[in-house]
């Protein structure tokens, strides 16, 4: 914060010297005139009026106090009756003018140094600031801009004091600021607005710009405050998220795998389109439904629910981050079994599980119905088959036919 104003000693050692001179002066002059009885009181509150200016109330006081002396002795030199009444009037007169401009001029130096310390203040928050501030009159007129400004533009206060969006700005951009400052005056508010900005390599930045209007005494709009920020740089870096999720749902919807992502509450957030082929619910009524309601057989709800749970509380889960079968739902009631890896992930605000699903129903149907081959085959054969998958002189063909299959359905 700055300082107060300090005194300058060179100026009030000249004060000091011009009030001795007025007060000898005025002394001199009244002792070489004949009748300067009137003259010489209004004289001498010259150099009081002077030090209590300067100096203040006690000061005032002492100087009135040396003038009503000075006074005294020309009126005993030169033989003047002024009278013990005309002392008191012109002492009391004296005194207080010293002390009521010293106290008037105390207070004014005050309020001055309170304002230049607020704009003192304003100045550095406005130069300090990595935003571009600026006010405009309600024509347009640039009243104020920042170090930001100046800097970003290339430019000084002084050069931009009156000129307009027109005479710094291309056409199409000066007509949109323009406009834009006219909303606001119009609707008495402040707005939020994203406008377009030369930055300081030349190219176009993206701007978001605070703008509210500034009101006289009798509340009537006189002009625009505008606060600028930058956002080119968070723009990109928005393009660039979206693109990514952009890519990463292209790739999660192409899967051959069904793709289901639930939160910490148990609700659906991901379901691409081989989840809707698998479960066959669409994505726009799957999406905020309860998993359990949704996929998981009514028997296994209660479970599922406390496995949340359990990892919300302890971070640990049995079937986290492994590849498990179970038994799924599908909308129209049919249960069927799948292969499933489960990973929770930490975001903001808690948790969310991502799960990669296959239905493995013809997988299945394939090993029971190998083991139903396997099961008709004589006590030797299925012995020999265990102990060496395959006969000395090659394979046994029922072992051919029973692979065989399997691979003419898979």
């Amino acid at each position: 914060m700055p300082s107060r104003r300090r005194p300058n000693p060179s100026r009030r050692l000249l004060v000091l010297g011009l009030a001795g001179l007025l007060l000898a002066g005025v002394f001199v002059f009244g002792t070489l005139n004949d009748d300067p009885s009137e003259a010489v009181p209004i004289l001498y509150t010259l150099p009081i009026a002077l030090v209590a200016i300067e100096f203040g109330a006690f000061a005032g006081a002492a100087a009135a106090a040396v003038a009503i002396g000075l006074f005294g002795v020309w009126a005993a030199i030169d033989n003047i009756s002024v009278g013990p009444l005309g002392f008191a009037t012109r002492g009391i007169a004296f005194f207080l003018l010293g002390i009521l401009l010293g106290h008037f001029a105390t207070k004014l130096r005050s309020a001055y140094d309170a304002v230049r310390r607020r704009e003192q203040q304003l100045d550095a928050i406005l130069d300090n600031s990595t935003a571009v501030i600026y006010l405009k009159d309600k024509d347009g007129r640039f009243m104020l801009v920042n170090q930001q400004f100046e800097d970003l533009f290339n430019t000084s206060r002084g050069e931009v004091r009156g000129k307009t969006d027109h005479d710094l700005f291309p056409r199409y951009m000066a007509d949109a600021f323009r406009a834009n400052d006219r909303k606001v005056l119009k609707e008495r508010c402040a707005l939020e607005i994203e406008e377009t900005a030369p930055g300081e390599d030349g190219r176009n930045r993206t701007y978001i710009s605070v703008k509210f209007p500034l009101f006289d005494d009798d509340g009537v709009p006189y002009g625009v405050c505008g606060i600028s920020t930058d956002i080119s740089e968070r723009k990109k870096a928005e393009q660039q998220l979206r693109e990514s999720k952009d890519h990463f749902r292209e790739i999660i919807d192409t899967a051959h795998e069904a793709f289901v992502a639930m939160d910490a509450s148990g609700n659906i957030t991901g379901w691409n389109r081989a989840a809707e082929r698998t479960f066959g619910w669409p994505s726009e009524k799957a999406m905020g439904r309860p998993l359990a309601d949704t996929i998981v057989p009514e028997r296994y709800r209660e479970a599922h629910s406390k496995g949340i749970e359990r990892y919300m509380r302890s971070g640990k889960g049995p079937i986290l981050n492994k590849r498990i079968e179970l038994m799924a739902m599908h909308r129209d009631g049919r249960e069927f079994p799948v292969e499933m890896t489960v990973s929770p992930i930490r975001v903001r605000g808690g948790f969310i599980f991502n799960a990669f699903m296959h239905d493995i129903s013809e997988r299945k149907g394939f090993e029971e119905e190998a083991a139903v081959r396997l099961s008709d085959l004589p006590r030797e054969e299925r012995n020999g088959q265990s102990r060496d998958g395959a006969a000395a002189d090659g394979e046994r063909p029922a072992d051919h036919e029973t692979r065989g299959a399997g691979q003419s359905q898979s």
